[in-house]
Formats: structure tokens, C-alpha cells, sequence
């Protein structure tokens, strides 16, 4: 059959019709579907009020406007696709593809119809991403312009979402009272003004804000926000020791059956303004009516607990007290009072504890110490946790009129003249006191604090304790090493303060300098150090004395175990006075003389002399916190020594603990807190340059020798 050439070019016509047209409809489907899924998702959305809900079909709207930015992008509904994948990732929290989608769209098709809702968008996922500036920026803009109200109020609302958040309220409150007055519907006017009186109350500013909920009670609220406004609305009227007008508007709730559910938190509330009011009777009912009638566990832990605090704080009843903080505890776990209802009822049962003991002249030393201690831990017990001034006050008299020769009653008299002053005020007599210990005992280790709560440091009356010594001791020691004069004032410390806390390191100095800077090279410092800590075993500083010849070999003239049980008793003893044995066979290993295995502090493995920084540190980026499980004992401050190497910014880069605590968990924390430490690079400098150091320098820095001290926490001792 022949074809005439008007009739090929025809059908070839209607085919190419055919083929474009199908490929159109395919591309049109594709877009039709994805608005499809989008508006579902919008939809769903908006009526549940909550984010997240339609994600299902915001992700196939992504799945199908994908495809059409992709394989179409140069057809009509390319913006629309833009537009659909930039709100559906923002809505699944895509924020950053959100963000890109926005901008493609605001870039290349400024006249979109979409233009003003992608700018909002822009903002919202600028918002999501943390950048503020652009995103408050974006906002601002929007509301400043001559954009519809829709925008400007969804700007607005975003403004002051942000402000209170940040607790700027004044700031937010432009922006709500705009959306109140102008630019909001009925909803959103209430949503605002509730923002505005609840930034009010955040404020403590109870009056404004009672107005603010008072206002949205006019403004026809839903059950939620009348449940809101009247409960903030009764807690401000309480704050302001409006009582009954407060009870009132909590009574309003409590009637209303749509809040039956929430009974146990207003009569819970209710309570708590019979309490301010001075009503007892009536705040301990309610509290039992919600302990024995509340279906939440929460609420009846909260009641009970409160009922612990009426009968500890108000009626003074302690033991009734701690059956209700037990009851809190054992009511719920999960409770946001558990953990405080424990520390109290633990506290009132170390009332036991800590009962007074009565001394008489039989004494001993120890005992007077131990009952001294005991004292102090009573009314401090009062004074900080149990709340009874009164009390703790008594406590404290008892032990400084009673207990006069105790170490501990100087600290006592102190913390009494504390007491006084800032629970009566009497100045005077809280001063007296304080001339008391310097009067009474001059030479105890707590006259420092009484001269500086006196303001006498560095007066004449500054003289005659032990740290005072201690610290020319370590001046001599470390500015000059002027060994003799320190060890003057160490031999000092010993002979006159045997009951000082200073006692035990300035005998521990004392054989530390015999050891770094006589080195006698026989046996003796080994038996200084072992009879150092046979007599003071339980100390830190015997432990201390330990780690000194626990890893060093065997001093010369020292036999083994084994050699020693050989020997007669006259050769014994002439080897405990230090005295050597050529005649006894040692093996290889221990004929090599004493060594201890701890460098001296002030010299480094190649013998170079180190100087002391005496610095404080400009920057600490890791602050030292004291483990609250040793805060037993008398002991309240530990000096540990390090040798650091400081680079030339002035940042520690490596260091050494020389001299530890002797308590693990001190030296550990000490380090960390050490190697963040950064000093003024110019003061590290002219450090150098003053102690004739500059040819001690090495590639990464300096090295120096640094005392830091560890002091427990006035609140443990």
C-alpha cells in the first residue's frame, strides 16, 4: 500500500502529540500527587495543633516534589515543588534541607507567590538551625514591613516566643501585646496575653500578673487556659498574702467537675496558702486529705512531705516530722522531693547520734576530743539543716563553757560569734568572742580566722600560732633555700605546738630536708622515715613518709629478711644506729646505696635546679571541687607540690605531682584541675628573668615548681 507524503507527515504528527502529552500527564501526576500528600499533611496538622502530626504524608510529598525538581526543572510548577519539599522538611524537622530549599526559592523566583511564606519559613528553620542573629534579624524584618497580618503576627509570635524563653520578658511583651491588640484572632490574642501575664509572674511582678490572668478570663478561654489562668491567678493572689481571694479562685477549680482530674494539685495548692495564711490545722488536713484521697503517687509524696516540714520547722515534733519525710520516700520513688525527704529524715536521726556527752574528770584526752567533735557536728546539724538557730546556738555554748581544753573550742567560740552576728545581730558581742580565742588561746591553729573576721591580719596581734611559722619556714625553704632557717622554724613548729595540725608536717620537713639536701648516704634517713610512721601511722603524712621508702632498694647496711635473722642482737642494734657491715654478704642489688625513689622536688632528672612560680593562674578551665567523703577529721587544707612546664602562652603542658596528698581521690581531682591551668605568659616571663632561668629554657617552655593548695569547704569542716 502506498502512502502519499501529506498523509506520513500526519501520523507522525498525531505520534509526537501523543508521546508529549503522555510525558506532561506523567509530570503532572507526579506534582498532583505530592500536592495531594501535602495538603493532607497540612491539614492534619493544623487541626491536631501539634507538631509532627502528618509526617507520614509530608514524606511522600517530599518523595513525589522530589521527582518534579529533579527531572522537570524548568517547568511552571517548579516553585511549587520548592515550596512543598522546603515545608514538609521543616515540618519533619529536616531543618538544614529546609533552609537550602528556601533560599532556592527567595533567590530565583522573587515574584512567587510564595515569596512571603518561604521568608517566614526561612526565619523558622534559621531559628531551628542556632542562627539567632539571622533568623530574629528575618523576623524583625517581617514585622516591621508592610506584609499582611497573617505574617507579620506569625513574626511577632516567633519574636516573643523567642524573648521569653530567654527570659526577656520586656522585650517579648512588645511583641505579644501587638498580637493581642492587632494583628492576632481570638485564640492567639489569648495565647499572647497568657504569655504576657505568665512573663509577669517568671518576673515576680504577682500584681501585673494577676491582672494578665484576670484579662484572659475576660477573653472567653478554652478549659485549659480558665484551668491556667485561675490556678496562676490564685498562686499570685497567695504571693501577695491575698489569702482568701487566692483560696477563692482555687475553689472555683476545685468545684468544676472538668477538673476533678487535678483535685489533688489544688487542695496541694490550697494547702499551701492555709500555711502562708497561719492556718495549721487546715493546711495539715488538706494534706492528709490528699495523701489518703489522691490517685497520684506524685501528689501524695508531695503532701506528706510537707507535713514533715509542719512538724519539723512549726510544731517542733522532729520525730513526727521524720515519719512523714519516710512516708514521702517509700510513697514514690520518682518523686521530685525523694531526695530532700531522705537528707531530712537522715538528719533528725543523727540527732541520736550526736546526743551530748557529759565529761567528767576522769576524762581522757581522747575522749574530750571525741565529745567536743560531736558538739560542733550537733549544732552545726542545727544550724544549717534542721533549721533551729535557737538550738544550735544553745549546743555551742555548751561546748565552749564546758569543754575548755579541747583543740576543737577555739574553732567552737568562732562559729558562735557567726552564729550571733547573723542570727541576732549583736556585733559587739560577736566580736568579743572573737578577742576571746586570741586572749584565751593565742597559739591555736584557728587564730588566723578569728584575725580576719577581726581584720587584725598583719597587726601585732598577728603572731604566736603555728602556720605562721610554717609559712617563713617555706619562704626560707623556697625563695632562698635557706635550708637552715627553715629548718629553724620547722624545729620550732615541733617544739611548741605538739597539739597543732602542723605538727606532723613540720616533723615530716624536718627528715624531708635531711634527706634532699644533706644525703647523709647511709641508713638513718630510711629509719627516720620508718620510725615516722610506726609513731604516726593512721596520718596522711605517714602515708606520705611510706611512698617515700616503699619503692626504694635496700639501703645500705641494711640486710635481708633473711641475713637479719642470722645476725647477733649486738649487730642489730648497731644496724638500727646506722652503722654499717662490710662483713655482711649483700646480693648485687642492694649494695647500690640508698635511693629514693621520689626526685627532689626542686631539682629535675637531669640535676637542673627548678625555681618556684609563685603565680596565680589566670584561666582554670577544670575548678577543683573537694569530695565531700573526706570531710572527716581535723585536717583542712593539703599542700601539694608540682613541677610544671609551661609553654610560652603561658598554658600548662605537662606536670608532675611531686608531693601528693596522700589521699587519691584529692590528688586526682588537684591534677586535673592543675593541667588546665594558664598563667599571665608575661608575669611566667619576667619569673624567668628574675630567678636567672632564661638558660633553662627546653622547646615547649619553662619548667617551675607550683604549691597548690587544697582547703576543704568552710560548710564540711
Amino acid at each position: 500500500m502506498r502512502y502519499t507524503t501529506r498523509f506520513v507527515l500526519l501520523i507522525m504528527g498525531v505520534i509526537a502529540l501523543v508521546v508529549l502529552t503522555s510525558g506532561c500527564s506523567v509530570y503532572f501526576n507526579t506534582f498532583f500527587n505530592a500536592k495531594k500528600a501535602f495538603n493532607s499533611a497540612e491539614k492534619a496538622r493544623k487541626e491536631s495543633k501539634r507538631e509532627g502530626a502528618g509526617r507520614n504524608e509530608y514524606q511522600k510529598a517530599i518523595e513525589k516534589a522530589l521527582k518534579v525538581a529533579e527531572n522537570h526543572p524548568n517547568s511552571k510548577y517548579y516553585d511549587d515543588a520548592i515550596y512543598v519539599l522546603g515545608v514538609s522538611y521543616y515540618h519533619t524537622a529536616q531543618y538544614a534541607k529546609a533552609e537550602r530549599r528556601f533560599r532556592e526559592l527567595l533567590a530565583n523566583y522573587p515574584n512567587s507567590k510564595y515569596t512571603r511564606d518561604a521568608t517566614i519559613y526561612l526565619a523558622k528553620s534559621k531559628l531551628a538551625l542556632g542562627d539567632m542573629d539571622d533568623a530574629l534579624a528575618a523576623f524583625a524584618a517581617v514585622f516591621d514591613s508592610g506584609y499582611d497580618k497573617e505574617y507579620k503576627a506569625e513574626a511577632a509570635r516567633a519574636l516573643g516566643e523567642h524573648h521569653h524563653k530567654e527570659k526577656e520578658y520586656s522585650d517579648a511583651r512588645r511583641y505579644f501585646v501587638a498580637l493581642r491588640d492587632s494583628l492576632g484572632d481570638g485564640a492567639a490574642a489569648r495565647n499572647a496575653q497568657m504569655f504576657i501575664a505568665d512573663g509577669y509572674f517568671e518576673a515576680f511582678q504577682f500584681q501585673d500578673a494577676l491582672s494578665g490572668y484576670l484579662q484572659v478570663l475576660g477573653m472567653k478561654p478554652d478549659k485549659g487556659e480558665k484551668y491556667h489562668a485561675l490556678y496562676q491567678a490564685g498562686l499570685c493572689s497567695i504571693r501577695l498574702q491575698r489569702i482568701d481571694a487566692g483560696l477563692a479562685y482555687l475553689n472555683q477549680l476545685a468545684k468544676d467537675e472538668l477538673y476533678f482530674d487535678s483535685l489533688g494539685i489544688l487542695k496541694l495548692t490550697m494547702a499551701e496558702g492555709y500555711e502562708y495564711d497561719g492556718d495549721l490545722a487546715q493546711a495539715e488536713a488538706l494534706y492528709e486529705d490528699v495523701m489518703s484521697t489522691s490517685e497520684k503517687k506524685s501528689w501524695q509524696a508531695i503532701a506528706a512531705y510537707r507535713l514533715g516540714l509542719i512538724y519539723q520547722i512549726d510544731y517542733d515534733q522532729l520525730s513526727k516530722a521524720q515519719e512523714y519525710y519516710d512516708k514521702s520516700v517509700e510513697i514514690d520513688k520518682t518523686s521530685p522531693v525523694r531526695s530532700d525527704a531522705i537528707v531530712r529524715s537522715s538528719d533528725i536521726g543523727k540527732l541520736k547520734t550526736f546526743a551530748r556527752t557529759h565529761l567528767d574528770s576522769t576524762a581522757t584526752p581522747a575522749a574530750i576530743e571525741t565529745a567536743a567533735n560531736t558538739q560542733l557536728l550537733l549544732a552545726e546539724l542545727y544550724w544549717s539543716k534542721l533549721n533551729k538557730p535557737d538550738s544550735a546556738i544553745a549546743e555551742m555554748h555548751y561546748l565552749v563553757d564546758s569543754i575548755e581544753t579541747s583543740y576543737h573550742t577555739p574553732q567552737a567560740i568562732i562559729m558562735l560569734s557567726q552564729m550571733i552576728r547573723e542570727h541576732t545581730g549583736d556585733n559587739q558581742a560577736a566580736d568579743s568572742m572573737l578577742q576571746t580565742v586570741l586572749q584565751k588561746y593565742p597559739h591555736s591553729d584557728f587564730v588566723p580566722e578569728a584575725l580576719e573576721a577581726l581584720g587584725l591580719e598583719g597587726t601585732e596581734a598577728d603572731s604566736g600560732y603555728a602556720a605562721l611559722y610554717i609559712d617563713r619556714a617555706e619562704d626560707f625553704l623556697i625563695n632562698g633555700e635557706e635550708i637552715d632557717s627553715a629548718r629553724t622554724y620547722y624545729q620550732y613548729v615541733v617544739d611548741n605546738f605538739p597539739e597543732s595540725d602542723h605538727y606532723l608536717p613540720a616533723r615530716f620537713a624536718l627528715i624531708w630536708l635531711r634527706d634532699n639536701y644533706e644525703a647523709p648516704g647511709d641508713s638513718s634517713i630510711y629509719y627516720a622515715y620508718k620510725e615516722f610512721i610506726d609513731s604516726f601511722p593512721d596520718s596522711e603524712w605517714s602515708r606520705t613518709a611510706s611512698r617515700m621508702i616503699g619503692g626504694a632498694v635496700q639501703p645500705v647496711g641494711q640486710p635481708t629478711s633473711t641475713q637479719e635473722e642470722q645476725l647477733t642482737d649486738l649487730e642489730k642494734d648497731s644496724i638500727r644506729h646506722g652503722d654499717t657491715r662490710d662483713d655482711i654478704e649483700r646480693p648485687p642489688d642492694t649494695a647500690v646505696g640508698y635511693i629514693d625513689p621520689m626526685i627532689a622536688l626542686y631539682r629535675t632528672p637531669k640535676g637542673d635546679t627548678l625555681v618556684d612560680l609563685r603565680l596565680q593562674p589566670i584561666e582554670t578551665q577544670i575548678p577543683f571541687e573537694f569530695p565531700p567523703e573526706f570531710s572527716t577529721g581535723t585536717q583542712n587544707d593539703w599542700k601539694l607540690y608540682f613541677q610544671l612546664l609551661i609553654d610560652f602562652s603561658g598554658k600548662v603542658v605537662d606536670y608532675n605531682l611531686k608531693i601528693p596528698s596522700g589521699i587519691e581521690e584529692i590528688d586526682k581531682r588537684a591534677r586535673e584541675t592543675v593541667g588546665s591551668m594558664t598563667f599571665d605568659a608575661m608575669e611566667v616571663s619576667n619569673r624567668v628573668v628574675d630567678a636567672g632561668q632564661t638558660d633553662k629554657r627546653t622547646e615547649e617552655g619553662y619548667w617551675f615548681v607550683y604549691m597548690y593548695v587544697v582547703t576543704k569547704p568552710e560548710y564540711l569542716r
